[in-house]
Parts: C-alpha cells; structure tokens; sequence
C-alpha cells in the first residue's frame, strides 16, 4: 500500500496493520506519522502538540492546527507554515486551503460561490486573439549546407559544427512574434470572461472542525453559545 492512498479511516487503518507495530507508523512524508489513538487514528508531526488531522471509525475527519506557545514565551500559528496547509489539504479532502494577509482562510467541497460578474476580458482586452509564437527548426545539414548556404555561416559555428535554422513558412529565420495568431487562452474568444462564481472561503484560527467527505459538519451549538446568542438576543 502507498502512503499517499491514506484518505480516511480505512486506508489508515491498514497504513498501520502493514507496519512492524500497531500503534505508529511513519508516513514517510514531511516526518508525518499515523498513531492509533481511542477516537480514531491521527495523523501528525513530531513537533505538533496536537494531532493534525484524525480519522473517525464513521467516517468524519477533524482537523486543527492551533496557536502554540513558543520556547522563548511566545505564540506561534502551524498554518503559517506551507508545509502544514498543505498535509490539511492533502489528507482531510477539502478543497482549498491558502494564506492571505497573514490569515488562513479554508474552502469545503459544498462551498458556494460569489455571483456571476461578467466583464470584458482583460487578457486579451476585448480583442479575442493573443500573439503567438513561431518557433523555427534546425536545419539537418549541420556539416555542409548547400540549401542555406548564406545561413550555414561560421557566426553560429558551435564544436566546429555549423548549425543554423530553416526559413519558416512567414518567410523569417529564427523564431518570432505572431501578431494576434491564436484564441485568447482566457476566455476562448469570446471576449467576456466572468470574474465572479468565485468559491467562497472561510477565515479559520485553526479550532477543531469536523468534516466528512470534505464538507463541514455543523455540529450543535455548545451552552456557552447558546447562553451568548440569548443574552445578545435579549439585549436587542
């Protein structure tokens, strides 16, 4: 079995029945091990003070990557670190995690997305082409070129070989600029492009969530919550 199959409970489960004990195993990936613990098995790292990520016998992950208290006093953040979003990303099944202005943001596989925005296509500025490129051969007659003869010169004398390119089809030697040749890449020609239906994303400290098959289990809301939405409601 490959270390990078292990996704859920099961594939983790048999990571540690394949290994020499039953309790921990290397992942062999950025110092990741998989532990069996009483709620599941976790995944984590030597210098996490919590598990990273644990799979649940039903089939639900949790993730988190709390703030942590330094040697010298301070706080530290693991979602700070690439490497860390990156395990969250390879091995809970959501689908995006980045960093933007110092924070972390997380998307879910149901996320929903921003509205429609429908504008002219700034690649291409409303055009519908972009420039190409034309790429030109070598010719195979290196030693002795009787077709090329005003090419085959000793400015591109390389080992005592001379080598130089062939005339392409638009008359020019070397590669060169296709003004306007090929579809915009962006919006495929049509000269709009939508800068919306973008996914939407959630700024996350690094709590404990829960999850199942990438997506966000609400889970009940605890009595402190329920005590502050009642004060916050009376009050109003």
């Amino acid at each position: 079995m490959n270390h990078w199959n292990v996704k859920d409970y099961d594939t983790a489960k048999m990571w540690l029945d394949g290994g020499r004990k039953k309790w921990e195993r290397p992942l062999y990936i950025r110092h990741l091990r998989v532990y069996k613990r009483p709620n599941g098995i976790a995944i984590s790292a030597p210098w996490y003070k919590q598990d990273l990520i644990t799979y649940h016998p039903d089939g639900t992950v949790t993730i988190q990557a709390p703030s942590q208290q330094s040697h010298w006093g301070g706080m530290w953040s693991p979602l700070r670190s690439q490497t860390t979003r990156r395990n969250i990303l390879e091995f809970s099944g959501i689908e995006a995690i980045e960093q933007r202005n110092f924070n972390c943001y997380i998307t879910f596989r149901d996320a929903a997305t921003t509205p429609p925005k429908i504008q002219g296509c700034r690649v291409c500025k409303q055009r519908g082409k972009v420039d190409g490129w034309c790429s030109a051969e070598y010719c195979d007659n290196q030693d002795s070129c009787t077709e090329h003869p005003q090419d085959a010169s000793s400015i591109n004398n390389i080992y005592r070989r001379t080598w130089h390119y062939k005339e392409c089809e638009h008359g020019k030697i070397g590669g060169h600029t296709l003004p306007l040749a090929q579809h915009c890449y962006a919006c495929g020609g049509t000269r709009k492009r939508d800068y919306g239906s973008k996914l939407v994303s959630y700024l996350w400290d690094g709590s404990p969530l829960k999850l199942k098959d990438g997506k966000l289990i609400k889970q009940p809301p605890t009595e402190l919550e329920k005590r502050i939405a009642a004060y916050v409601k009376l009050d109003t």
